[in-house]
């Protein structure tokens, strides 16, 4: 599965667990880093909520925290 497959089957299934978890890993991504962004931009909230590559750590970090509620061999549709 790709990631975005398994980000749909948490907010499918997983809906309470997975916006928790996001904000956790958002929170956590951004205190990782305090200046700069993952980009190399000067990191600001605004600038986070925009950025691609950001949201994509969001998104790993994410799946990697709920990995133990994604069955395997799961297939959409």
């Amino acid at each position: 599965m790709r990631i975005t497959e398994k980000i749909e089957y948490l907010q499918e299934h997983h809906w309470s667990e997975w916006y928790d978890t996001r904000k956790e890993a958002d929170q956590y991504v951004s205190n990782q880093h305090p200046m700069w962004c993952v980009c190399g931009r000067l990191c600001t909230g605004m600038h986070e909520r925009s950025c691609r590559r950001f949201q994509n750590k969001v998104n790993s970090e994410t799946v990697k925290r709920l990995k133990h509620l994604i069955p395997k061999g799961v297939k959409n549709g």
